[in-house]
């Protein structure tokens, strides 16, 4: 079958890496697939393997451009599409506009995020007309329930974890400003505040007393930096914290970390635990959208509340201290991660979906 793939995002994060996997798969199974991003994104130009026959650059201007409704329109018919995959939630709207002109080919539509959607007419609209919803966890599952899209609608499909791209060498600790031996606490995460990385830093004097060389790395860039430079001073941790910015070479951080930590405020599924897990490295997390179902808590990683800074604090003491929970974890966690979380399971489960609407059931 020949599958568009349809994503606006200017720029590259989880959401257009678990697509990227999805057509490198799918193409390896022989199903055709046309990319349609915006003009110069990196979604648009980079190599998803052999299975891309097509590129259509659009506009994406808003989420009511005609232009690039009917461009779409057009790559649907003269490239005989069978599945139009939405790959965002702006990408949503244009496939459901493009099957209408078109007149052929049945929208999937992945759903990544925790939030529900807005009530509202166009929303009214876009939910009710795709033929599947793939949501990346029973979390994100109930949240479109609740939101009126029908059970029979909706599939789970976890995203997955690349083995290659983790297969490197740990940076060295030097590189990171870290002296040999201390133990190493990081996060990879966009720093917003969704993310909450204040909760990380207003836990760690209470952890610094337990682990006093503890050092800790922020991977990450966004609008929240001003305020943790703030209150890195303020609570003067400016020798223990750094903030590394956006990074190329997150697999070798990652390998390098004693404990991983996510303060996030709502997830869809977090696709850096995953990245964490496989790499064996053991985790702590917020409770909140569909990290639970990754960091199952005392089995595969330790779970605290949002924003509850003290159970932070004693939850990381616990991982740091404790050679035993820590092996314990990191050994349970793999096993999950290496079970469930797979490329070729993750393309699989499309491929269900995809050959279930096409079949009309």
């Amino acid at each position: 079958m020949n599958v568009l793939h349809i994503d606006e995002q200017p720029g590259w994060r989880g959401g257009e890496q678990q697509a990227s996997y999805l057509i490198r798969e799918l193409g390896e199974l022989g199903h055709g697939a046309v990319v349609a991003g915006r003009a110069g994104s990196p979604f648009l130009e980079r190599d998803h393997g052999g299975a891309v026959f097509a590129r259509v650059a659009c506009g994406f201007r808003g989420e009511a451009d005609p232009f690039t409704a009917l461009r779409l329109a057009r790559a649907v018919r003269r490239y005989d599409i069978d599945i139009l995959h939405a790959h965002t939630s702006h990408a949503h709207a244009y496939a459901v506009a493009a099957r209408h002109l078109a007149r052929r080919g049945k929208v999937i539509v992945s759903r990544r995020v925790i939030n529900p959607p807005r009530n509202n007419l166009l929303n009214r609209w876009k939910y009710a007309a795709p033929d599947r919803f793939v949501a990346v966890s029973r979390a994100v599952a109930r949240v479109l329930g609740d939101y009126g899209v029908p059970e029979a609608s909706i599939r789970v499909v976890p995203s997955a974890v690349d083995p290659a791209r983790l297969d490197v060498e740990p940076i060295p600790r030097e590189n990171l400003n870290v002296p040999p031996g201390a133990p190493l606490l990081g996060c990879v995460a966009a720093l917003d505040e969704n993310k909450d990385q204040l909760t990380l830093l207003e836990a760690l004097p209470a952890v610094l007393r337990e682990a006093p060389d503890l050092h800790v790395v922020l991977a990450g860039e966004g609008p929240l930096r001003p305020r943790l430079e703030a209150r890195i001073k303020t609570l003067g941790l400016e020798k223990r914290v750094l903030l590394l910015g956006q990074r190329d070479d997150v697999p070798a951080i990652l390998r390098s970390l004693d404990a991983f930590v996510l303060t996030s405020r709502g997830e869809g599924i977090a696709t850096s635990i995953q990245d964490a897990m496989w790499a064996g490295v053991p985790v702590v997390a917020t409770d909140t959208g569909g990290v639970p179902e990754l960091v199952i808590h005392e089995e595969t990683g330790l779970l605290v509340r949002i924003g509850a800074s003290e159970a932070l604090a004693r939850a990381l003491i616990r991982l740091l201290t404790d050679g035993e929970l820590k092996a314990r974890l990191i050994a349970a966690a793999e096993r999950h991660i290496r079970r469930n979380y797979t490329i070729e399971r993750m393309a699989a489960g499309n491929l269900r979906v995809y050959e279930e609407v096409l079949a009309g059931e």
